[in-house]
């Protein structure tokens, strides 16, 4: 059983194993051995839980199940591996101490075009069955009720089970099969930046047109001008210089500049006064979205901006970000962008900005 990074499963798969799925079966079912990442049966099956976010975890996957391999590979949260991820688990499932062998993907609907959607279901290589929170007879009648409120792209598709593109969406050319990848792992020989927007540290949630977080981008600029971003930074309702002292907190490398929301004088001041060169970010929305799009791919096919998988609101942001549906172009040409969970696309619009000359 994976998730696409190890730690992730060992905070989900590992005690929903544990407590929910063991712990109500009996003891003696089980054993949970913790340092080898597995479940011992008593007779004799062997359930081990990993993930594929590195060159490392990888190999520790292929090391599982000895030569006979695997009988049974479980992906959670599938729309976060790669087609690679699952081309190597293919070739991984070939035991023969069941009578059957199966890989099983357990994910919300993304994008159209996402290799799942492509290929396991419209090619039908899979058999796909459709469930929703309604089905599970443990659901709090007050999630589903939170459920119904939400809007856009993100109720389609974690609501409606829809694999669909946000109407209107302006990263189009976006993909988490080849701008979303554990290249964008940090590094510390390699200078940092941060891109910054202040919302109005407000609350509701992703999806909620009141929900304004405060958001810090950290990205690498590798020695080709590639842009790296490694990690993100979201909050609601804290003070400016407390998310600064968490950003600082992470142990990264600190950013030769930042670049920030124009308007967001106090927060600037407060970046600059933690020894960091804060630099104004203004620019024409129109022309700043055309710079991201150039960056997530060129004319010729060159992606210029990998973001790592951790970066969870600034990806779900890319696939959503689309324009107001109400808006019409002004004389400038322009169409207004929606104002919901756009504050990660902000911030990554001011990031780039600087490097809108990059060959």
């Amino acid at each position: 059983m994976m998730r696409k990074a190890r730690e992730w499963a060992e905070k989900s798969i590992a005690p929903f194993m544990r407590q929910t799925v063991i712990g109500k079966t009996g003891r003696g079912v089980a054993v949970h051995k913790k340092a080898d990442k597995l479940f011992q049966y008593a007779n004799g099956s062997t359930l081990y839980y990993g993930g594929m976010r590195d060159d490392d975890q990888r190999e520790s996957v292929r090391s599982i199940g000895g030569d006979g391999g695997l009988d049974i590979a479980l992906f959670e949260e599938a729309n976060a591996f790669t087609e690679d991820d699952y081309n190597e688990i293919i070739g991984r499932v070939r035991n023969t101490v069941g009578t059957y062998r199966q890989i099983i993907l357990m994910t919300n609907p993304d994008s159209p075009n996402h290799w799942i959607n492509r290929r396991l279901i419209l090619d039908k290589e899979a058999t796909v069955y459709y469930s929703s929170a309604v089905d599970n007879p443990h659901t709090a009648p007050e999630y589903v009720a939170n459920l119904q409120k939400m809007t856009g792209v993100l109720a389609d598709r974690m609501v409606r089970g829809l694999w669909v593109q946000a109407e209107g969406a302006i990263f189009d050319n976006f993909s988490l099969e080849f701008n979303v990848s554990d290249d964008a792992e940090y590094n510390p020989e390699w200078r940092v930046r941060w891109g910054v927007d202040d919302g109005y540290v407000r609350g509701g949630g992703p999806g909620n047109a009141n929900y304004h977080p405060r958001v810090i981008l950290f990205a690498n600029i590798t020695p080709q001008g590639f842009i790296h971003v490694f990690d993100e930074y979201y909050a609601t309702g804290e003070l400016s210089e407390v998310s600064i002292q968490n950003a600082l907190a992470k142990g990264y490398r600190l950013p030769e500049i930042a670049y920030v929301d124009s308007s967001a004088a106090e927060l600037k001041t407060r970046i600059h006064n933690s020894n960091i060169q804060a630099s104004g970010a203004t620019h024409p929305v129109g022309e700043g979205i055309k710079n991201v799009r150039r960056f997530l791919c060129d004319p010729d096919g060159v992606r210029l901006l990998k973001i790592h998988p951790r970066c969870v609101n600034l990806i779900r942001e890319m696939q959503s970000y689309a324009y107001d549906a109400d808006s019409h172009a002004s004389t400038a040409g322009e169409r207004k962008p929606s104002k919901v969970d756009d504050h990660g696309c902000d911030s990554l619009r001011y990031l780039l900005w600087s490097s809108r000359f990059n060959q």
